[in-house]
């Protein structure tokens, strides 16, 4: 096979979302590999293999491991489809970096929606939709950051008629999990898809029959193991960037896109949310 054609038929997948995703999850060479080339990715389309490792404090081995692992024969189909991908990017037309804090902050959050429009599997999504539309009731979990989304997934089933709701203390949402069943299903929220709690939720809920839905920034990590389906939001938070903007607005579109899928699979729950709005009307002046 030529070194720079595409295995596996990733071609056209979206390759710095997915890098993204999927970087917290790699052996430490590796994600220096990929941090390297998600910080200059216009400098890496000129860089033969052994820059791309002097750079990233890596070795010539690590950088072909690298690019195997993404679907490419080699360090030419990967920068191939890096150049394809960076010709269409906003990123790579000459736009003006944004002058002040709050103009990054809406150029970091556009970027992370658009990643996160093509990091979503619309299957996981349809299937997702299928299966909470069908359960009796439907837990959602989340610990501190986490929390937070968790708490919007179960105002907007609360919006639809679905029966849900929101723990965040990890004893309780443990017990609810062990006495859950076929009828009832989890969505669990974890941006690093490593907190333990999180995991283990998702475990005991699983053996207990009930669907399991999981929402992170990262494509590989123990909760994906752990859930029926997964849904991937773009830019993964690091230890020092916990509950950042990026990464929350990522997940609320996943939890709105949701909604949509299961409003379009039963539209009679769109008159629900009419009703729902009607009910606390009266609770402004």
């Amino acid at each position: 096979m030529d070194e720079g054609a595409e295995t596996g038929g990733k071609m056209n997948r979206p390759l710095i979302a997915t890098l993204r995703a999927a970087s917290g999850d790699m052996t430490p060479a590796l994600a220096r590999i990929a941090q390297t080339v998600l910080t200059h990715p216009d400098a890496t389309l000129t860089q033969s293999i052994t820059e791309l490792a002097e750079q990233s404090g890596s070795s010539e081995a690590s950088v072909i491991r690298f690019c195997r692992d993404q679907g490419f024969a080699g360090f030419g189909g990967f920068k191939l489809a890096l150049a394809r991908e960076l010709a269409t990017d906003d990123r790579a037309r000459g736009a003006q970096e944004p002058e002040d804090s709050i103009g990054q902050l809406v150029e970091t959050a556009v970027i992370a929606l658009r990643e996160t429009e093509q990091l979503i599997d619309r299957a996981n999504l349809a299937t997702a939709a299928r299966r909470l539309l069908a359960a009796s009731f439907i837990e959602c979990f989340g610990i501190a950051a986490s929390a937070i989304t968790a708490q919007y997934v179960a105002y907007k089933m609360s919006r639809i008629g679905k029966p849900s709701r929101s723990l965040s203390d990890a004893h309780l949402v443990l017990m609810a999990a062990e006495t859950a069943g076929p009828s009832s299903a989890h969505v669990v929220v974890s941006s690093s898809g490593s907190t333990i709690d999180a995991v283990r939720v998702a475990e005991r809920a699983r053996a207990q029959g009930s669907f399991v839905v999981g929402l992170s920034n990262r494509s590989k990590s123990p909760l994906v193991a752990a859930c029926d389906v997964a849904l991937i939001a773009s830019w993964p938070e690091t230890p020092l960037t916990g509950g950042a903007f990026p990464s929350k607005i990522s997940q609320l579109l996943i939890v709105d896109a949701l909604m949509a899928e299961m409003t379009r699979q039963d539209p009679d729950r769109v008159v629900l949310v009419g009703r729902t709005a009607e009910s606390v009307s009266d609770r402004s002046f």
